[in-house]
Formats: C-alpha cells, sequence, structure tokens
C-alpha cells in the first residue's frame, strides 16, 4: 500500500509540473499586443518605440495562420516585447481607423510613428523573419514608398515601377497605382510582369466596387494571356466576380470551366472548393455538403480539406 500511494503521488506530482510547465510555455509563447490603436499610442507616447497596427478580420485564413504560426516564434516574441508596440485591430469592427488608412486586404500591418503617423506598410502574410527585417528597413527609410519613389523617377525598370504601384494599390491611392501599372504595361509585350500589372487593375476596379468594369478586365486577362497562368487565374475571377454579384449560376458555370480546363491543376482544385461555397452562400445546403465533401475526397493533400471537413460537419449540424 505503501509503495502504491508513493506512486500515486509521484505521478500526480508528474501531472500536475506537466500542466504549470504547458501553462507556462503557452505565456511565453505568445507575442504581446494590444486592442486598439489609441492604446497602443498611450504605451508609445514617450517615442521610444513605433506602433505596428494589425488589420484583420476574424474570417482572414491568413490573419490566422500569422497569429497561429508566426507571433508563436521566439523572434515574434523579442520583436513585439522589445522593438515595437503591436495593436490588433478588426477592420470590421473599427471601419473608421480602416478606412483612414485605406485598407484594401487582409492581413495589413501598418508600421507607425509613435504618434501614429504612417512610415509604411505590409500587405499579406510573411514569414517572421521577413515580416521583421521589411519593419526594420521601413524604419531605416529603405523600401518606403518615398524610397521606391525617388527610384522610380530616375529609373526604367519596370519590376520597379510594379513596387511602387502595388504600394499605392494597398494605400487606397488607386490613381497613382494606375498610373505606375500602366507604365509597365505601355509598349511591353505580354510578360509575366505586364500579366500581374493586369491583374492589379481588374484587382483594383473590384475593391473599388466598379464590377463591370472588372469583369470586363478579367475577361480580356483570358484573350490577352491565354496559354498562361494568368488565363486560369482571369478565369477563377469570373467566377468570383459572379459569385459576389450572387449570380450563382454563372459562378458555378465559370469554375466549372476552369476545372475542366485544367483538370488535376491548383486552378481546379481551387474552382471546386468556390463551387462549394457558391452552393453554401446560394442557400442550397444538400448540395453544398456533397461539393465540400467532394472537395476533401478529391483533394486529399490539400490545406483545405480540414476547412471543408469543418464546413460539412456544419452544415449537417453536428
Amino acid at each position: 500500500m505503501k509503495k502504491r500511494s508513493t506512486l500515486l503521488i509521484i505521478v500526480s506530482l508528474f501531472i500536475l509540473s506537466l500542466s504549470a510547465f504547458a501553462q507556462d510555455a503557452q505565456e511565453v509563447t505568445k507575442a504581446p499586443y494590444v486592442e486598439g490603436f489609441e492604446k497602443a499610442k498611450e504605451i508609445a507616447a514617450d517615442g521610444s518605440k513605433p506602433i505596428i497596427i494589425d488589420f484583420y478580420t476574424d474570417w482572414c485564413f491568413w490573419c490566422k495562420k500569422f497569429d497561429k504560426e508566426q507571433m508563436i516564434t521566439a523572434q515574434a516574441i523579442d520583436y513585439f516585447t522589445n522593438e515595437v508596440v503591436m495593436a490588433k485591430v478588426n477592420a470590421e469592427v473599427d471601419t473608421v481607423l480602416a478606412k483612414k488608412f485605406g485598407v484594401k486586404g487582409y492581413p495589413t500591418f501598418v508600421l507607425t510613428s509613435s504618434s501614429g503617423d504612417e512610415i509604411d506598410r505590409i500587405s499579406g502574410y510573411l514569414e517572421i523573419d521577413e515580416f521583421i527585417k521589411t519593419m526594420s528597413d521601413y524604419q531605416k527609410g529603405i523600401g518606403t514608398l518615398q524610397a521606391v519613389l525617388a527610384d522610380a523617377l530616375k529609373s526604367e525598370d519596370r519590376a520597379l515601377y510594379y513596387t511602387l504601384a502595388d504600394k499605392y494599390k494597398y494605400r487606397g491611392d488607386s490613381e497613382n497605382a494606375r498610373v505606375w501599372f500602366d507604365k509597365i504595361l505601355s509598349g511591353a509585350d505580354k510578360d509575366s510582369l505586364s500579366g500581374e500589372a493586369s491583374m492589379a487593375i481588374a484587382d483594383m476596379m473590384r475593391r473599388n466596387k466598379n464590377d463591370d468594369e472588372a469583369m470586363a478586365a478579367y475577361k480580356q486577362i483570358i484573350v490577352d494571356y491565354a496559354g498562361t497562368e494568368f488565363e486560369g487565374k482571369g478565369m477563377l475571377y469570373v467566377g468570383h466576380s459572379h459569385r459576389r454579384g450572387k449570380e450563382f449560376g454563372n459562378a458555378i458555370e465559370a469554375y466549372n470551366s476552369v476545372m475542366e480546363k485544367y483538370k488535376g491543376l491548383q486552378f481546379a482544385e481551387e474552382a471546386e472548393l468556390y463551387i462549394a461555397i457558391t452552393y453554401k452562400s446560394k442557400g442550397d445546403t444538400a448540395l453544398a455538403i456533397t461539393a465540400y465533401a467532394n472537395f476533401a475526397k478529391n483533394w486529399p493533400e490539400s490545406e483545405d480539406v480540414e476547412y471543408a471537413n469543418k464546413q460539412v460537419r456544419e452544415l449537417r449540424g453536428e
């Protein structure tokens, strides 16, 4: 009995130590941040640290991926503890702040001075090493909009033009973005850079709610870039445009065209997933369940299988 009691005590202490260790590990692996830009400015009021505003939404896959995979790294913990103040802002809640900074996509990370003046931004997902390097360069004046503009004005480098145009685009400055995208397209063959510029122009139209113009632009890309990856991208975005306009039948037809043309390829994978999403948006639960299940079966290696299976469970009420 004594041996058994001793063993039970040892096991209990071991379990408690594991629990404490897990709790401590959870605490130390969570990079610090505050909720809201005003709170961040209060903390940064002494001027010793800049601010990074993390504009996110609850549905944004890449926002969640950054939180889950990058914010738990040692580099992130050190950086957000010692170098900057991070403010998380739900762009669909604080719409005033999102509009003020011209946020057009998620995640968007805006680097500002301690007083809140923008230095520059990262639009989209980056691994933490590249993220920190980019933000550190911005603080030194490297790669900022003003620095790139100064270089572009004395250069004929179309790639540099694209970098500048992209910066304007994600600040919501469509007019200046279009100027530099057009310089890429002017007199150039239909190469990959001009394809990217054409897609970016169509995307600006879409984001600015110019749906008819965006649709026409995507259809023109399909023609102009036939036989390239941009044909597939254009076809997908025709489907996306129909779906956003609640033209569900046209959207499904467009996605089916992509699946037929790109059997077994990534474009087909994306199109099949969006067929399921379209059925769900349409309110056709039975077809949505079937479509999500088919996606999981047909693309077992896809990173979206978990998402598709979750949709099946939720639609079934499980």
